[in-house]
């Protein structure tokens, strides 16, 4: 499955919503497609590879009626078999075709199967697939629980976010993407720690996928943004200070204020344009976090950095007097002073 890891880098994430053929029952509309695939879950080698043949086809009607037929049939065995197929691209626990030679028809193939599984046509369908997936997450081969787990989550399923860490952690390259682009789809404030572990992990793929869907998650991701802050890798902490910027929440403010005091540059100083960018919201934390720790330069010049870069007149006119003093030759015993004094008249204010 790894070598083909990169077509879950580009898979979309599909609609779950349920749409009906007719009240009460499904339509059987294209028989040869549906004999099709009745050999083959007989076993008839030819009928499963014509199979996937229709479904990686570049002819977006083909795909759309072997589709149709996979609905209507909707046989458990089959939801077993595409499965399967999705994460092993194995059929009846052989390579499931030529097909998949070809990455774009991979791709399709692929993709089609994801619709299948997260789109419900009738009524007929749905009980059965996710019988198929709740099932598969008890298969003794990972790669299958893994994207069992991922369907379920495009579908709404909160309860597979400890299958999905779980993929984060050991699961195949693959399944790492998979997973990561599900937890951006559940919007649940759990999904953030995994996310942060999956952002750590490298400097390609896993790391552009998981900073993606942080900051698809927005506010949900500020208690995982939070921690990250004091994470023992300085680009997660600089990613960490960013994030909590761009969500914009206050209520972050005083963690935020302590990366001012990072013994790395780059990230005090994403400290400090996050905060500038909070406005005068940040003012309080800025003013607590110099007041109650000893100033070092680039301390300093961080703390200094973020109450400048406030846009604000009336702020500016307001903490003068802590800039002139960061900016003295006494700055380190004066400014926390300084500081303390502005933080009363704030608080009073």
């Amino acid at each position: 499955m790894d070598s083909n890891w990169g077509f879950w880098s580009q898979v979309r994430v599909v609609d779950w919503e349920v749409t009906m053929i007719a009240p009460g029952k499904t339509t059987i509309r294209h028989e040869a497609e549906t004999d099709l695939l009745t050999r083959a879950l007989s076993g008839d080698v030819e009928a499963s590879s014509k199979t996937l043949k229709y479904l990686g086809s570049n002819n977006l009607g083909l795909r759309q009626i072997i589709q149709e037929s996979i609905r209507d049939l909707s046989d458990p065995r089959l939801w077993c078999r595409l499965l399967q197929c999705l994460a092993l691209h194995h059929w009846d626990n052989q390579l499931d075709c030529e097909w998949r030679s070809d990455p774009e028809a991979s791709h399709r193939i692929d993709q089609a199967i994801i619709e299948l599984f997260t789109q419900d046509k009738n009524e007929e369908e749905k009980p059965k697939k996710v019988m198929v997936l709740h099932e598969a997450l008890l298969d003794p081969e990972p790669a299958v629980r893994q994207t069992a787990a991922c369907l379920m989550g495009f579908r709404g399923n909160l309860h597979v976010i400890p299958v999905l860490t779980e993929t984060i952690e050991t699961g195949s390259k693959a399944c790492k993407v998979f997973a990561i682009k599900t937890l951006a789809v559940l919007k649940d404030k759990r999904c953030g720690p995994p996310l942060i572990k999956a952002l750590a992990m490298d400097r390609d793929v896993l790391h552009r996928e998981a900073h993606q869907a942080l900051r698809s998650l927005g506010p949900l991701a500020e208690e995982a943004w939070s921690e990250a802050l004091n994470h023992p890798d300085r680009h997660i902490r600089w990613h960490a200070a960013r994030g909590l910027g761009d969500i914009g929440d206050t209520r972050a403010t005083l963690t935020l204020a302590e990366g001012l005091m990072d013994v790395n540059q780059a990230v005090s100083w994403a400290t400090a344009d996050a905060l500038a960018r909070l406005g005068a919201s940040a003012v309080p934390a800025i003013l607590t976090v110099i007041s109650r720790h000893q100033l070092n330069e680039p301390f300093r010049q961080a703390a200094y950095h973020a109450l400048h870069s406030i846009s604000s007149r009336q702020i500016q006119e307001f903490v003068k007097p802590l800039l002139n003093a960061l900016r003295g030759p006494d700055a380190f015993v004066e400014a926390p002073a300084v500081a303390q004094r502005l933080l009363m008249e704030w608080e009073k204010a």
